[in-house]
């Protein structure tokens, strides 16, 4: 069963021009975003233009967004997060607040002092996460503004209990929402999906297609954007492909995917001097921004690891090396199968307060699927197209001026399927050494042509050792209560612990 929770009567508002831009053919809305970092905030403000603006704040590595909910209006910031699919926000009573935690740094939200807040007849509100936060709570739906923009009509939850400090802003597929995939809706065996905000937008005549791209920018610069309805194909070199989400939960009776989970086909590195494949082993992983690092199988690490002549750090849980030099071209390449997506070294790479580097690669011990961050998104420009359950990448293009946005309708524009489209992931493997992610087939221009360059490839190796993360990753566990394997993984945030304070980010 579908419960359509969103307010058509918002149609007026959304397509106004603060909000979003009508198009000749079509529509789409805008988001800018600003990076700050570490508490660092900035003001939000309203371009030159007089479209809106939205200022994220990468505070403590994640990209957060100011709300006013309520009348009279009460400000919170929550997290952006394409790993998720509800908003919600802390309640005021939270019993942690005060005694264990600061409530007040991101603002909380007292249901009874809004003269317009409305319960909504549903399912509780329940998320546990992977660092052992959590919250639970209760749906409803109240006035909701970003500046001007009015986004009365879309439901949220008010977390009367939770440990973590801020709420968030999922905006992924409506299949990972807790009514629908959540702990509390198997127990209750009543699962249902809502119109979150993606949906939100589509239904009410906002965008044409649910989707969405993504571009973080080069980690120098200080604004990105998201485009919902759209792409802009400025953002990005060479030829968008697309490839298929996986359903990694088939077997738990889940139809469609619930994540944006998709195909690694293989591991490499490139230098100024050879290309070398690292494993061929194909490999699932989830393109998640509300994570700053990237998590791939130990033994994939491991093989990484070795290329680079890095050796295990009990201490640090790390990986230690030699700093590369300031003008070190290696690049770490992602290979979904017929095109790559390329990454600088610099980018997984954090210098200790010794002067030696570690691989800010997370390790993940047993069947795990690959988590990919800020650190390899920002490399990559993503549409994500949640009516059909694909992914289009290609690498980003940073320094660009012009925009040169087409609406997505049923398709993303000027993007072809991957040689390997296919070709999917279907079952855990241990990532072993072999093969050659640099014989690939191209497309261009609807031709299909086969390219081969030199490469080597490290012989086989097996890692026993499992690194402890001493990184907290807030992923939500959506655990069905029948079965003790995990079912839905969402990382909304990492933060560091105090073991690796002596760690300062190394980009050069």
């Amino acid at each position: 069963m579908k419960l359509q929770l969103a307010a058509v009567a918002t149609l007026a508002v959304l397509t106004s021009p603060a909000f979003g831009r009508v198009l000749p053919d079509g529509k789409y809305v805008k988001i800018p975003f600003t990076k700050k970092k570490n508490g660092d905030n900035g003001e939000l403000s309203k371009r030159s233009n007089g479209h809106e603006k939205f200022v994220l704040a990468n505070e403590q590595s994640f990209y957060s967004v100011e709300l006013a909910i309520g009348t009279p209006s009460q400000n919170l910031t929550v997290l952006l997060d394409t790993g998720s699919a509800d908003l919600w926000v802390p309640g005021k009573g939270n019993p942690y607040c005060g005694s264990v935690m600061d409530c007040d740094q991101y603002g909380v939200f007292d249901k009874t002092k809004s003269s317009t807040f409305k319960a909504n007849k549903s399912s509780p509100f329940y998320a546990a996460y992977g660092d052992g936060t959590y919250a639970e709570g209760a749906f409803g739906q109240d006035k909701l503004k970003y500046n001007e923009l009015d986004l009365s009509g879309l439901s949220f939850a008010v977390a009367n209990e939770s440990n973590s400090t801020f709420g968030v802003l999922g905006i992924g597929l409506s299949t990972l929402e807790v009514t629908y995939s959540g702990k509390v809706a198997i127990m209750d065996k009543r699962s249902y999906e809502y119109d979150n905000f993606p949906l939100f937008l589509k239904h009410s005549g906002a965008i044409d297609a649910t989707a969405y791209s993504l571009f973080l920018n080069d980690e120098s610069q200080s604004s990105g954007s998201i485009l919902f309805g759209a792409v802009d194909h400025s953002k990005y070199e060479g030829q968008l492909y697309t490839i298929p989400l996986v359903n990694l939960y088939k077997s738990q009776g889940y139809q469609h995917p619930v994540a944006f989970d998709v195909t690694l086909q293989g591991l490499g590195l490139q230098t100024d001097k050879r290309n070398i494949t690292l494993t061929t082993t194909k490999l699932p992983a989830l393109l998640d921004s509300g994570t700053t690092l990237t998590y791939l199988p130990s033994q994939a690490v491991a093989l990484l690891a070795k290329s680079l002549n890095a050796s295990y750090s009990k201490t640090l849980g790390y990986y230690e090396y030699t700093c590369p030099s300031s003008d070190n071209k290696t690049s770490v390449a992602f290979d979904f199968g017929g095109f790559r997506i390329n990454a600088p070294l610099s980018d997984f790479t954090m210098q200790t307060s010794v002067g030696t580097c570690v691989l800010a690669i997370i390790p993940q011990a047993g069947n795990a699927t690959a988590i990919l961050g800020d650190s390899f998104l920002r490399n990559a420009y993503v549409v994500y197209h949640l009516d059909n359950y694909e992914i289009s990448l290609a690498q980003a293009k940073y320094g660009t001026g012009k925009e040169n946005v087409e609406v997505i309708k049923s398709t993303v524009p000027s993007a072809i399927r991957a040689p390997s489209y296919n070709n999917t992931w279907s079952n855990y493997a241990s990532a072993t050494s072999g093969g050659n992610i640099f014989t690939t087939v191209r497309t261009f221009n609807g031709t299909s042509t086969a390219t081969t360059t030199r490469s080597s490839t490290t012989k086989k190796t097996s890692s026993t050792t499992t690194a402890k993360s001493t990184h907290k990753s807030k992923r939500a566990l959506q655990r069905a209560a029948t079965n003790s394997a995990s079912s839905i993984r969402s990382t909304l945030g990492l933060l560091l612990v105090p073991s690796l304070l002596i760690l300062s980010v190394f980009f050069s």
